[in-house]
Protein backbone atom coordinates (compact mmCIF):
# COMPACT_ATOMS: atom_id res chain seq x y z
CA UNK A 1 0.00 0.00 0.00
CA UNK A 2 1.17 3.75 -0.38
CA UNK A 3 2.53 4.39 2.57
CA UNK A 4 0.70 8.12 2.97
CA UNK A 5 -3.03 8.58 2.41
CA UNK A 6 -4.65 11.72 0.97
CA UNK A 7 -7.46 12.84 0.95
CA UNK A 8 -8.63 15.89 -0.90
CA UNK A 9 -11.66 18.21 -1.93
CA UNK A 10 -9.83 19.88 -4.75
CA UNK A 11 -9.48 23.18 -2.78
CA UNK A 12 -7.27 21.52 0.66
CA UNK A 13 -4.92 18.40 0.86
CA UNK A 14 -4.62 15.78 3.96
CA UNK A 15 -2.62 13.47 4.24
CA UNK A 16 -2.05 10.11 7.19
CA UNK A 17 0.20 8.03 8.03
CA UNK A 18 -1.91 4.71 9.20
CA UNK A 19 1.40 2.94 9.98
CA UNK A 20 3.02 6.13 11.71
CA UNK A 21 0.22 6.32 14.42
CA UNK A 22 -2.41 7.25 12.15
CA UNK A 23 -0.32 10.30 12.27
CA UNK A 24 -1.78 13.38 9.84
CA UNK A 25 1.61 14.28 8.42
CA UNK A 26 0.30 16.37 5.44
CA UNK A 27 -2.15 19.80 5.50
CA UNK A 28 -1.85 22.15 3.06
CA UNK A 29 -4.11 24.25 0.80
CA UNK A 30 -3.48 22.76 -2.85
CA UNK A 31 -0.37 23.64 -4.55
CA UNK A 32 1.37 25.05 -1.53
CA UNK A 33 4.11 23.65 0.73
CA UNK A 34 2.50 21.53 3.96
CA UNK A 35 1.63 23.72 7.01
CA UNK A 36 3.19 20.79 9.47
CA UNK A 37 6.52 19.63 10.15
CA UNK A 38 6.81 16.57 9.30
CA UNK A 39 9.82 14.53 7.77
CA UNK A 40 8.83 13.45 4.73
CA UNK A 41 12.70 11.30 4.13
CA UNK A 42 11.05 8.73 7.23
CA UNK A 43 7.62 8.10 4.99
CA UNK A 44 10.01 6.26 2.57
CA UNK A 45 11.02 3.46 4.85
CA UNK A 46 8.93 0.53 4.15
CA UNK A 47 4.88 0.43 6.26
CA UNK A 48 5.15 -2.13 8.95
CA UNK A 49 1.64 -3.93 9.89
CA UNK A 50 0.86 -4.51 13.28
CA UNK A 51 3.68 -3.19 15.14
CA UNK A 52 4.32 -3.79 18.37
CA UNK A 53 6.59 -2.65 20.93
CA UNK A 54 8.65 -4.30 24.08
CA UNK A 55 9.54 -2.56 27.16
CA UNK A 56 12.01 0.56 26.17
CA UNK A 57 10.35 1.58 23.07
CA UNK A 58 12.51 4.41 20.80
CA UNK A 59 11.58 8.06 19.70
CA UNK A 60 11.62 8.84 16.09
CA UNK A 61 10.95 12.37 15.16
CA UNK A 62 7.93 11.79 12.80
CA UNK A 63 5.89 14.37 13.65
CA UNK A 64 2.82 15.91 12.34
CA UNK A 65 -0.06 15.89 13.85
CA UNK A 66 -0.93 13.70 16.58
CA UNK A 67 -3.08 11.80 19.81
CA UNK A 68 -1.49 11.64 23.06
CA UNK A 69 -3.14 11.28 26.67
CA UNK A 70 -1.94 13.11 29.68
CA UNK A 71 -0.59 14.10 31.82
CA UNK A 72 2.55 13.61 30.75
CA UNK A 73 3.44 12.21 34.29
CA UNK A 74 1.21 9.59 34.44
CA UNK A 75 2.53 8.12 30.83
CA UNK A 76 4.41 5.04 32.05
CA UNK A 77 2.80 5.16 35.56
CA UNK A 78 -0.41 3.36 34.64
CA UNK A 79 1.27 0.11 33.24
CA UNK A 80 3.51 -2.66 34.29
CA UNK A 81 5.21 -3.78 31.29
CA UNK A 82 7.80 -1.88 31.39
CA UNK A 83 9.19 -1.68 35.30
CA UNK A 84 11.93 0.61 34.52
CA UNK A 85 9.85 3.01 32.89
CA UNK A 86 7.43 2.32 35.71
CA UNK A 87 10.14 2.68 38.69
CA UNK A 88 12.03 6.44 37.10
CA UNK A 89 8.66 7.78 36.58
CA UNK A 90 9.79 8.85 33.00
CA UNK A 91 8.32 11.57 31.39
CA UNK A 92 9.30 10.26 27.72
CA UNK A 93 8.60 8.84 25.03
CA UNK A 94 5.07 8.92 25.01
CA UNK A 95 3.28 5.77 23.94
CA UNK A 96 4.66 3.76 21.25
CA UNK A 97 1.68 2.65 20.13
CA UNK A 98 -0.50 5.70 20.13
CA UNK A 99 2.45 7.46 18.36
CA UNK A 100 4.07 5.26 15.85
CA UNK A 101 2.50 2.47 16.15
CA UNK A 102 0.10 0.67 13.07
CA UNK A 103 -3.36 2.06 12.84
CA UNK A 104 -6.14 -0.20 10.70
CA UNK A 105 -7.95 1.68 8.06
CA UNK A 106 -11.54 0.67 8.42
CA UNK A 107 -12.78 3.06 5.64
CA UNK A 108 -11.75 5.74 3.24
CA UNK A 109 -12.96 7.92 0.27
CA UNK A 110 -11.67 10.63 -1.67
CA UNK A 111 -12.52 13.03 1.60
CA UNK A 112 -12.59 10.65 4.66
CA UNK A 113 -10.31 8.36 6.36
CA UNK A 114 -11.11 6.39 9.42
CA UNK A 115 -8.39 4.35 11.34
CA UNK A 116 -8.04 2.23 14.90
CA UNK A 117 -4.94 1.59 16.78
CA UNK A 118 -4.16 -1.64 18.05
CA UNK A 119 -5.00 -2.26 21.97
CA UNK A 120 -1.92 -0.21 23.89
CA UNK A 121 -0.40 -2.45 26.42
CA UNK A 122 0.90 0.85 28.09
CA UNK A 123 -2.22 3.61 28.23
CA UNK A 124 -4.91 0.83 27.99
CA UNK A 125 -6.88 2.56 25.19
CA UNK A 126 -7.36 2.11 22.00
CA UNK A 127 -7.93 5.51 19.49
CA UNK A 128 -10.33 5.66 16.51
CA UNK A 129 -9.22 8.39 14.08
CA UNK A 130 -11.58 10.52 11.52
CA UNK A 131 -10.17 13.31 9.41
CA UNK A 132 -12.20 14.53 6.88
CA UNK A 133 -12.59 17.12 4.59
CA UNK A 134 -16.00 18.76 4.68
CA UNK A 135 -17.29 22.24 3.49
CA UNK A 136 -13.47 23.57 3.17
CA UNK A 137 -12.33 22.67 6.34
CA UNK A 138 -10.89 19.75 7.95
CA UNK A 139 -12.55 17.86 10.43
CA UNK A 140 -10.22 15.97 13.08
CA UNK A 141 -11.99 14.10 15.86
CA UNK A 142 -10.36 10.62 18.20
CA UNK A 143 -12.43 8.33 20.21
CA UNK A 144 -10.54 6.76 22.58
CA UNK A 145 -12.02 3.17 24.72
CA UNK A 146 -10.85 1.48 28.04
CA UNK A 147 -9.81 -2.13 26.84
CA UNK A 148 -8.49 -2.79 30.20
CA UNK A 149 -10.78 -5.00 32.92
CA UNK A 150 -9.74 -1.68 35.46
CA UNK A 151 -10.48 1.83 35.48
CA UNK A 152 -7.60 3.62 33.35
CA UNK A 153 -7.41 8.14 33.51
CA UNK A 154 -6.49 10.45 31.05
CA UNK A 155 -7.25 13.16 28.43
CA UNK A 156 -7.02 13.42 25.32
CA UNK A 157 -4.30 15.46 24.04
CA UNK A 158 -3.66 16.74 20.21
CA UNK A 159 -0.53 17.89 19.32
CA UNK A 160 0.15 19.75 15.88
CA UNK A 161 3.81 20.45 14.82
CA UNK A 162 4.76 23.21 12.66
CA UNK A 163 7.84 24.86 12.06
CA UNK A 164 9.60 26.27 15.13
CA UNK A 165 9.89 29.67 13.16
CA UNK A 166 6.27 29.89 12.81
CA UNK A 167 4.23 32.74 14.04
CA UNK A 168 1.75 30.96 16.68
CA UNK A 169 -1.19 32.73 18.94
CA UNK A 170 -3.31 31.71 21.26
CA UNK A 171 -6.17 34.22 22.48
CA UNK A 172 -6.10 34.68 26.14
CA UNK A 173 -6.76 37.70 28.15
CA UNK A 174 -3.14 38.40 29.75
CA UNK A 175 0.05 37.07 30.19
CA UNK A 176 -0.59 36.75 33.82
CA UNK A 177 -2.37 33.87 33.53
CA UNK A 178 -0.08 31.97 31.07
CA UNK A 179 2.69 29.70 33.06
CA UNK A 180 6.13 29.75 31.63
CA UNK A 181 8.01 26.14 31.60
CA UNK A 182 11.47 26.72 31.12
CA UNK A 183 14.85 27.46 32.66
CA UNK A 184 18.06 29.79 31.84
CA UNK A 185 21.01 27.53 31.86
CA UNK A 186 24.46 27.64 30.30
CA UNK A 187 23.46 25.18 27.95
CA UNK A 188 19.90 26.74 27.04
CA UNK A 189 18.16 30.01 26.62
CA UNK A 190 14.18 30.67 27.41
CA UNK A 191 11.68 30.86 24.45
CA UNK A 192 10.26 34.06 23.85
CA UNK A 193 6.70 34.31 24.54
CA UNK A 194 4.53 37.64 25.06
CA UNK A 195 1.13 39.12 25.27
CA UNK A 196 -0.46 41.69 22.99
CA UNK A 197 -4.16 42.81 21.98
CA UNK A 198 -5.34 39.72 23.52
CA UNK A 199 -3.58 37.39 22.05
CA UNK A 200 0.10 35.28 23.48
CA UNK A 201 2.36 34.48 21.15
CA UNK A 202 5.83 33.28 20.37
CA UNK A 203 8.96 35.70 19.20
CA UNK A 204 10.56 32.92 17.42
CA UNK A 205 14.59 33.59 17.95
CA UNK A 206 17.72 31.49 17.59
CA UNK A 207 19.88 30.60 20.41
CA UNK A 208 22.56 32.48 21.88
CA UNK A 209 25.61 31.74 19.66
CA UNK A 210 27.07 30.27 22.88
CA UNK A 211 23.94 28.12 23.95
CA UNK A 212 22.82 25.15 22.23
CA UNK A 213 18.84 25.84 22.60
CA UNK A 214 16.24 27.96 22.83
CA UNK A 215 13.34 26.32 24.04
CA UNK A 216 10.08 26.74 27.01
CA UNK A 217 6.48 25.69 27.05
CA UNK A 218 3.72 28.00 27.63
CA UNK A 219 0.68 26.95 29.69
CA UNK A 220 -2.47 28.45 27.98
CA UNK A 221 -5.72 29.29 30.31
CA UNK A 222 -7.48 30.09 26.42
CA UNK A 223 -9.97 32.69 26.14
CA UNK A 224 -11.32 31.06 23.12
CA UNK A 225 -11.66 27.41 21.66
CA UNK A 226 -8.99 28.21 19.24
CA UNK A 227 -5.45 28.92 18.22
CA UNK A 228 -3.03 29.03 14.71
CA UNK A 229 0.05 29.26 13.15
CA UNK A 230 1.71 31.45 9.98
CA UNK A 231 3.25 28.97 7.64
CA UNK A 232 4.36 29.11 4.27
CA UNK A 233 2.25 32.07 3.28
CA UNK A 234 -0.77 30.32 4.91
CA UNK A 235 -3.07 30.89 8.21
CA UNK A 236 -3.84 27.82 10.09
CA UNK A 237 -6.64 28.27 12.32
CA UNK A 238 -7.45 25.37 14.80
CA UNK A 239 -10.80 25.57 16.71
CA UNK A 240 -12.22 23.39 19.71
CA UNK A 241 -14.26 23.58 22.30
CA UNK A 242 -13.43 25.83 25.35
CA UNK A 243 -13.44 23.80 28.32
CA UNK A 244 -13.38 24.85 32.11
CA UNK A 245 -9.97 24.87 33.61
CA UNK A 246 -12.18 22.79 36.25
CA UNK A 247 -12.47 19.68 33.66
CA UNK A 248 -8.24 19.77 32.50
CA UNK A 249 -6.06 18.10 34.32
CA UNK A 250 -4.24 20.46 36.81
CA UNK A 251 -0.58 19.98 35.57
CA UNK A 252 -2.06 20.63 32.02
CA UNK A 253 -3.27 23.83 30.14
CA UNK A 254 -6.96 23.72 27.61
CA UNK A 255 -4.14 25.24 25.29
CA UNK A 256 -0.19 24.79 25.57
CA UNK A 257 2.75 25.81 23.28
CA UNK A 258 6.18 23.64 23.17
CA UNK A 259 8.72 25.81 21.45
CA UNK A 260 12.16 24.18 20.52
CA UNK A 261 14.99 26.35 18.45
CA UNK A 262 18.38 24.95 17.84
CA UNK A 263 21.60 26.73 15.83
CA UNK A 264 19.90 23.95 12.81
CA UNK A 265 17.36 25.82 11.31
CA UNK A 266 15.74 22.79 10.33
CA UNK A 267 15.20 21.41 13.87
CA UNK A 268 12.80 24.27 14.72
CA UNK A 269 9.56 22.83 16.23
CA UNK A 270 6.61 24.31 17.83
CA UNK A 271 3.87 22.26 19.06
CA UNK A 272 0.78 23.70 19.57
CA UNK A 273 -1.26 21.29 21.79
CA UNK A 274 -4.81 20.82 22.85
CA UNK A 275 -6.15 19.04 25.88
CA UNK A 276 -9.68 17.95 26.40
CA UNK A 277 -11.18 17.15 29.83
CA UNK A 278 -9.50 14.87 32.00
CA UNK A 279 -11.67 11.37 32.52
CA UNK A 280 -11.67 8.25 34.40
CA UNK A 281 -12.77 5.50 31.62
CA UNK A 282 -13.75 2.25 33.29
CA UNK A 283 -13.71 -1.07 31.10
CA UNK A 284 -15.52 -0.34 27.44
CA UNK A 285 -16.42 3.22 28.38
CA UNK A 286 -14.83 5.72 25.96
CA UNK A 287 -14.47 9.64 25.53
CA UNK A 288 -13.85 11.92 22.66
CA UNK A 289 -12.88 14.78 21.16
CA UNK A 290 -12.30 16.97 18.27
CA UNK A 291 -10.98 20.08 15.77
CA UNK A 292 -11.54 22.36 13.16
CA UNK A 293 -9.28 23.49 10.83
CA UNK A 294 -9.31 26.17 8.87
CA UNK A 295 -6.77 27.19 5.92
CA UNK A 296 -6.54 30.55 4.22
CA UNK A 297 -3.92 31.94 2.25
CA UNK A 298 -1.82 34.10 3.60
CA UNK A 299 -0.67 36.82 1.38
CA UNK A 300 0.59 39.64 3.69
CA UNK A 301 4.67 39.32 4.84
CA UNK A 302 3.83 37.72 8.40
CA UNK A 303 4.81 40.67 10.73
CA UNK A 304 3.33 40.27 14.12
CA UNK A 305 0.48 42.88 13.66
CA UNK A 306 -0.30 41.56 9.72
CA UNK A 307 -1.30 38.34 11.80
CA UNK A 308 -2.69 40.35 15.31
CA UNK A 309 -4.64 42.00 12.31
CA UNK A 310 -6.01 39.25 10.73
CA UNK A 311 -6.84 36.87 13.65
CA UNK A 312 -8.83 39.51 14.67
CA UNK A 313 -10.84 39.78 11.56
CA UNK A 314 -10.98 35.88 11.31
CA UNK A 315 -10.95 34.73 15.44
Amino acid sequence: MDRLIKISDGKIEAGVLPDIGGMVALLRIAGKPNILKADEKLWDEPPVSRRRFGANPVWRPYYGHIVWVGPQSEWWAQQTKSPAMLRDQAVWPPDPYLNNGYFEVLSRSETEVVMRSLNSEFSGIRLIKTVSIRDGKVLFSVTAENVRRKPVSWDLWLNTRVDGYARCYAPVQSMAQVRIDGTESEQADISNYSHDQGYCFIEPRAPSKNKRERTAKAFIPASKGAMAAFVSSQALIIRFKKHSPKLIHPEQALVEFYNCITHNKSDALTELEYHAPYKTLQEGESMETSQEWELYPFKPKPTHQNCIDFLQDTL
